[in-house]
C-alpha cells in the first residue's frame, strides 16, 4: 500500500452521479445498472445497495457506517465544517469539530501525507496511466483532485505539478497560455435557474451528449450521452429524473429555441402553473441563443479542453486510418456497442470531478466554492435554496410525457450475441473497447 493511503476504492460519492450506477460493496467499482456481477471482481451485484437519495452529492448514503461516510467525504475534499455541516444535515450525525478530527486520526485520514522511498515511482505510473486517455488534457490541479478522489491518493499538489510537468512539458506549456474571459453572472441561490443543452461535438461519431447546469453554483445536474439529443421526450425524460431526484423543480429553465426543448418547455411551465411568484406559469422557462445560455455554453468549453477533445482526435485518427469507415451504420453501431458506457462513464467521472473541486474566486460576479457545497449549503455562502415544491398529479402527468431511452435494436442484440458466445465482455479500457471493436468487424466482413 503507497504511503500516502491508497484506500482501494473510489469515493461512495460518486455513485451520485447518475441513478443508473450501482456500487460494488466489495471492490468499490462502479457498473451499470443492467449487470448482474461486478465486471472487476465478479461478485453479485446486490441491487438494494444502489445509492439514492437526496444528500450532498445527490445521496444519502443508506448502509453505510459512519466511517464509510466520513471517509467518502474527506476523499471527496470537503472541508472539515462542511463535513460537519453535512452529517448533521443530510444523515442526522452530530459532532464537533474536535470529534471529527479524532475520527479522521482514528481512519488514518490525512490531507497530506509525504512519499515514502519507492512510492513516487507508484506515484509517476498512476499519472502515466491517467495521463494515456483523456485525462491528458487536464491541469495539474484537476489531476491532483483525480488522484484524490479516484485513487484516495493525497500528496501535496507541487508535487503533482512537478512531475506533471517532466511527464507531460508539452501538455503544460499549452496550458500556461491558454487565458478565458468570462460574463458577469448574478443569481440568488441554488434552483434559480438550471442551464439545459445539448452538446453535439461528438456528435458525428455517434455520442451526441446532453446536460444541465445549475446557475448559482454551477453544479452539474445531468451529463448523459445518448443516440440522440434532439428527441424531446428523450430529453425531458432528464429533466424529469432531476426533478424528482431533488423533490422539485427550479423557478426558471433556460434552453436554446430548438424543437429538442419543446417537452422540456412544457413540463417547466406546467409543474410551475400553480404558483404566484414572479417567474410562474409560462415564464418559468426562457429560450434564447447561446450568449443567454452562458452557463452550460462555458461550461462545454471545459469539457472540450478537459475530455471531450480526447475522444473526438481519437474519434478522427479512427476515420483518417481507415479504421472506421464514415456513413457506414454498421461500423457506427458497433462503435456505439463497444465505446457508449465508457463514454459515459467518463462523463461520470467528468461530472463528480466538476461538482467536488474548488471553484476560486474572480473580478466576476460569482460565488466561490465547490459546486456541490453551494447547491447543497447554499446558506455557507449566503445564498438561498430557490428550489420549488411539485405535486405528485403533476409529476405522474409529467412522467407520461417523457420516452425513457431504449439503446437496444437488431445490431446491438447481435453484438451482445457475439460476446455471449465468444466469451467477451464489455471493455473497461479505450484500448480494450478498440480490440473489441475492431474483432467484432472482422467478423462481420
Amino acid at each position: 500500500m503507497l504511503g500516502y493511503k491508497v484506500l482501494g476504492y473510489q469515493p461512495l460519492l460518486v455513485a451520485a452521479i447518475t441513478a443508473a450506477m450501482l456500487f460494488c460493496t466489495k471492490c468499490g467499482t462502479l457498473v451499470e445498472e443492467t449487470f448482474a456481477f461486478c465486471v472487476q471482481c465478479g461478485v453479485k451485484i446486490v441491487r438494494d445497495q444502489n445509492l439514492q437519495g437526496s444528500a450532498a452529492s445527490g445521496s444519502t448514503l443508506h448502509g453505510n457506517s459512519e466511517r464509510e461516510i466520513i471517509e467518502s467525504y474527506f476523499l471527496s475534499g470537503y472541508e472539515y465544517q462542511s463535513i460537519i455541516c453535512l452529517l448533521e444535515k443530510y444523515h442526522g450525525i452530530c459532532i464537533s469539530m474536535s470529534t471529527l478530527q479524532r475520527r479522521l486520526s482514528m481512519y488514518g485520514l490525512k490531507r497530506r501525507d509525504l512519499l515514502k522511498e519507492g512510492d513516487d515511482n507508484k506515484l509517476i505510473e498512476i499519472m502515466k496511466e491517467e495521463l494515456d486517455g483523456p485525462s491528458c488534457v487536464s491541469g495539474y490541479r484537476a489531476l491532483w483532485h483525480t488522484l484524490k478522489i479516484k485513487y484516495g491518493i493525497c500528496v501535496p499538489r507541487a508535487e503533482v505539478q512537478r512531475l506533471l510537468k517532466e511527464l507531460d512539458p508539452v501538455g503544460t506549456e499549452e496550458r500556461s497560455r491558454r487565458k478565458l474571459k468570462r460574463r458577469e453572472y448574478s443569481s440568488p441561490g441554488p434552483n434559480e435557474c438550471w442551464h439545459v443543452d445539448g452538446y453535439d461535438k461528438l456528435k458525428p461519431f455517434g455520442f451526441p451528449i446532453h446536460g444541465a447546469i445549475d446557475g448559482y453554483s454551477r453544479r452539474v445536474l445531468w451529463l448523459k450521452v445518448c443516440r440522440s439529443n434532439n428527441n424531446p421526450a428523450k430529453v425531458a425524460s432528464y429533466f424529469y429524473d432531476c426533478v424528482n431526484e431533488l423533490g422539485g423543480c427550479p423557478r426558471l429553465v433556460r434552453t436554446d429555441p430548438g424543437t429538442e426543448n419543446v417537452v422540456i418547455a412544457s413540463l417547466q411551465c406546467y409543474l410551475r402553473a400553480n404558483h404566484v411568484d414572479d417567474l410562474a406559469g409560462d415564464k418559468a422557462h426562457r429560450y434564447g441563443g447561446s450568449t443567454g445560455n452562458q452557463r452550460i455554453e462555458c461550461w462545454w468549453s471545459h469539457l472540450k479542453r478537459s475530455r471531450t477533445s480526447w475522444w473526438i482526435n481519437f474519434f478522427k485518427d479512427l476515420t483518417d486510418t481507415g479504421v472506421l469507415l464514415d456513413g457506414n451504420i454498421y461500423q457506427r453501431e458497433c462503435l456505439w456497442f463497444c465505446f457508449n458506457h465508457l463514454i459515459q462513464q467518463d462523463l461520470n467521472f467528468v461530472a463528480m470531478h466538476w461538482n467536488t473541486h474548488y471553484i476560486r474566486r474572480s473580478r466576476h460576479d460569482t460565488i466561490s466554492g465547490k459546486p456541490d457545497e453551494l447547491f447543497f449549503l447554499p446558506e455557507a455562502s449566503g445564498g438561498e435554496d430557490q428550489l420549488q415544491p411539485v405535486t405528485e398529479d403533476h409529476m405522474r402527468e409529467a412522467v407520461s410525457q417523457c420516452e425513457h431511452p431504449n439503446e437496444d435494436n437488431e445490431y446491438q442484440d447481435y453484438f451482445k450475441y457475439v460476446c455471449e458466445h465468444k466469451s467477451l465482455f464489455k471493455p473497461e479500457h479505450w484500448r480494450d473497447a478498440l480490440s473489441l471493436f475492431k474483432y467484432i468487424l472482422t467478423l462481420h466482413y
